[in-house]
């Protein structure tokens, strides 16, 4: 590998910015990735150690789900998954046996090398030096490579901490596929990128070599995406956000079982088609899969409503004619017509900002 620092990118997060151009056969298809990481106290401070593995052994019960419903599922791992023996044991296998799909995940706080200290802004690889987050990122593709046993294509920056230097990075590392932008959210407050007006649908961050796979969210409700310049002019007043929603103009609708009720993420799957995006991405965190870990799963029976969520779910797309698509597919379909014709895409707001680069 190539051990100079990757220059930074700075169209970053939009690239290029062309639309991917899938062809006229293209139908709408969905992929479901996994943020597969560690549990970690949501409410307390980042830190290095102090962390378990336990949900691990739930995961079992969702890929056996998920291959019920001829869904392979993309787990993107971090640091201390793949470093744990039953956690990169049991990825191997699916992967081998073609059930799933493994990407990487870079949580900045549990990855060497250690040479920041751990904070809030230094929890978005974005706020790193590039060459920091450049070996940071080769320790975490190389674990998986020699523990996994898989060069991966894919790639979301824990957080959604991706930034301009990542582009290069990942072209470096051979990875054809990035899904660090969460379109129509701002994590400036923090210290993080600014996505609110990333488009919704995948574009090249490089055309032929390197795809943006935003993870989805919509605007639904009467107004839908013309009410984008409502809801983000109420970024900082939540409760008004709030009002909006309550009478129905516009919401925010991430396509996720955490926090997302099974009927607005129908609803937002409609939506999704009325707006004629190409691919939908769903996405949770692997602690999820287990009680206790995550405030979306606090009992038992929040487990049961997560299961109930996805079967509704999959049950609507299946009947919209959405399919599951597979990441080999998915990565056929976007080379089929690499350099795709048209202009950049229409923002769904302001100019998009990216992180600092500040140590």
């Amino acid at each position: 590998m190539d051990q100079r620092e990757p220059p930074c990118d700075p169209r970053w997060p939009l690239g290029d910015g062309v639309p991917v151009d899938f062809g006229p056969k293209w139908r709408p298809r969905f992929i479901v990735t996994i943020d597969t990481e560690e549990e970690f106290d949501w409410n307390g401070p980042f830190t290095r150690d102090g962390h378990d593995l336990q949900h691990v052994a739930a995961m079992p019960r969702f890929q056996r789900f998920c291959e019920h419903h001829a869904v392979r599922p993309i787990y993107l791992v971090d640091y201390p998954i793949a470093t744990d023996g039953a956690a990169a044991e049991m990825l191997s296998g699916w992967c081998r046996g073609g059930q799933a799909d493994v990407g990487v995940q870079l949580h900045p706080w549990v990855s060497p090398p250690f040479e920041k200290a751990v904070s809030v802004h230094n929890s978005y690889a974005c706020n790193l030096p590039p060459n920091l987050e450049r070996r940071k990122f080769a320790a975490l593709y190389e674990a998986i490579e020699r523990h996994v046993g898989v060069e991966s294509k894919i790639y979301r920056a824990g957080r959604y901490g991706a930034g301009p230097a990542s582009p290069a990075i990942l072209g470096e590392f051979g990875l054809d596929c990035d899904s660090s932008v969460r379109s129509l959210f701002d994590y400036r407050g923090q210290g993080g990128p600014d996505y609110s007006g990333a488009p919704l649908a995948p574009y090249w961050l490089k055309r032929g070599t390197l795809a943006e796979l935003p993870v989805t969210s919509l605007l639904s409700g009467l107004l839908g995406p013309k009410g984008a310049g409502l809801f983000h002019a109420n970024g900082t007043r939540p409760n008004l956000r709030a009002v909006l929603s309550r009478l129905g103009l516009v919401e925010r609708i991430a396509l996720t079982p955490e926090g997302i009720s099974a009927g607005k993420a129908v609803a937002a799957v409609d939506a999704a088609l009325a707006q004629k995006l190409p691919l939908l991405v769903f996405s949770f965190h692997s602690p999820s899969l287990a009680p206790g870990y995550t405030p979306y799963v606090r009992s038992t029976a929040d487990l049961e409503t997560f299961y109930a969520w996805w079967e509704t779910v999959f049950a609507h797309c299946a009947a919209r004619g959405i399919a599951p698509i597979t990441l080999d597919a998915l990565r056929t379909g976007l080379h089929a017509k690499a350099l795709a014709s048209g202009t950049r895409p229409q923002l769904t707001a302001e100019t998009v900002g990216a992180c600092s680069s500040v140590g």
